[in-house]
């Protein structure tokens, strides 16, 4: 067996144990690169959850922080929203149009109608998508519903 200061060694041992490390501390996602969030993006993503008053802004936020998305930065990010669906639902038709031209939007607000939402949030999310689906929303609006269904169980 080669020494612990070879390369063989290293390469035999050191490697797996990297990788081991790596997938359980999150830090590699299958099938996409791994993109880092340093602290100053996470400041700004933090400060930017409190401007997310509609989709456009929903949508540069998911294109320049979502690699910040996570912990208490989601939970504001989920949090807005949850305000728009549930209290500003007429502006799902934006909403919509942003989805034709970046599809990654939908999962990015899909996974924001989460467990993580009051209740009552999610009944009305549920409750909109539903029974007040705008014209040429209906996929949209079918995720939002499927979403708040599973939140709710």
């Amino acid at each position: 067996m080669p020494g612990k200061d070879t390369p063989l060694f290293n390469l035999r041992f050191g490697l797996p144990v990297l990788i081991a490390f790596a997938s359980a501390s999150g830090c590699v996602q299958a099938g996409a690169p791994a993109k880092a969030c340093s602290p100053a993006q996470a400041e700004a993503a933090d400060e930017m959850v409190d401007t997310l008053d509609n989709w456009n802004a929903v949508h540069d936020y998911a294109r320049a922080y979502g690699s910040c998305d996570h912990g208490s930065i989601a939970e504001g990010s989920s949090e807005a929203v949850a305000r728009l669906l549930a209290d500003h639902w007429d502006t799902l038709p934006a909403l919509a149009r942003l989805v034709e031209s970046d599809p990654s939007l939908k999962r990015f607000v899909l996974d924001h109608v989460n467990t993580t939402l009051d209740t009552n949030d999610l009944e009305r999310i549920g409750s909109h998508a539903a029974s007040s689906c705008p014209d040429g929303a209906s996929l949209v609006c079918s995720g939002i519903g499927e979403a708040a269904a599973r939140a709710l169980k």
